[in-house]
């Protein structure tokens, strides 16, 4: 009953946040302050992850050195990650935001078969090229031609990538220090770098308290749902396969709700075969 009601909470939160996001997105008219507006986002996740004291005491069982190691890897590729999407928000569709976000998944696979010794089974390597297949699919509209595409899409699909690294970090933090410890020091790490960036970008957000603060709390129940999620299920291969479901569900939300239902044959055929490449890693 636990693993279904977590994976119940992750659906829901992970599937309300890109879509509350892309709608703020495509309410301005620049790109300007991304960086400034995810730190701020991030640093309200970060204050309000202090209830996890309520359920864990926080303890340090790794070396010091592994737990710095493992904090730069969440900070400097998270912030990546976070930063990426939110400048290319704007510019790409929600379900194309979460299809892209997923090549985490393949990523979060193999780092976990090689450092935590979970499974790899040959399967995932096929699932893994249905994933990619479905990706360039849905993704006609940011293709300038046959092989090349926009710097938005590639900005997303980066941005999978970094998330790949930092959710396997963040697991080995979590499985060795508890949820409490390796929660603040993954999302602290990711937050200080953003900070870092945003004062050499130095471009202001333009968002105001009220939608900043939405986002945030709508960000840490996201976040929040998945670090329970790894901590019930206990095993990242696992969760990152089934909770990739979700898709389908911000494909279908973005069209009722955001009215994006350009190409949606395209879309739905892709969200299949990236669900079917998914399956195949579960």
């Amino acid at each position: 009953m636990a693993v279904l009601i977590a994976y119940l909470f992750y659906f829901i939160a992970a599937s309300v946040s890109p879509l509350q996001r892309r709608q703020l997105a495509l309410r301005r008219q620049n790109d300007s302050g991304q960086i400034d507006f995810a730190f701020r986002v991030s640093l309200i996740a970060l204050v309000l992850s202090t209830v996890l004291i309520l359920f864990k005491r926080p303890e340090l069982n790794q070396s010091l050195v592994t737990i710095l190691s493992l904090a730069g890897v969440c900070g400097i590729l998270g912030a990546i990650a976070i930063g990426s999407q939110y400048i290319a928000q704007r510019h790409v569709e929600a379900g194309l935001t979460t299809l892209t976000a997923n090549l985490y998944t393949p990523i979060t696979i193999v780092l976990s078969t090689v450092f935590l010794n979970e499974s790899l089974r040959p399967l995932q390597i096929i699932g893994t090229l249905f994933l990619l297949v479905s990706v360039v699919f849905v993704s006609s509209k940011h293709r300038l031609s046959k092989w090349r595409f926009d710097k938005y899409f590639w900005l997303m699909v980066l941005s999978g990538v970094c998330l790949g690294f930092v959710l396997a970090a963040e697991r080995s933090l979590i499985k060795e220090n508890g949820i409490t410890a390796g929660t603040w020091v993954s999302w602290g790490a990711s937050t200080l770098c953003l900070g870092v960036f945003t004062l050499i970008i130095g471009k202001s957000s333009q968002y105001n308290i009220k939608d900043t603060a939405v986002t945030g709390v709508f960000r840490f129940l996201q976040q929040l749902s998945w670090v329970i999620l790894i901590t019930v299920v206990a095993n990242l291969s696992v969760a990152a396969s089934v909770t990739t479901f979700k898709i389908v569900v911000i494909f279908v939300a973005a069209a009722v709700f955001l009215h994006e239902r350009e190409d949606l044959k395209r879309k739905v055929i892709g969200s299949l075969i990236a669900v079917a490449g998914l399956l195949l890693m579960a």
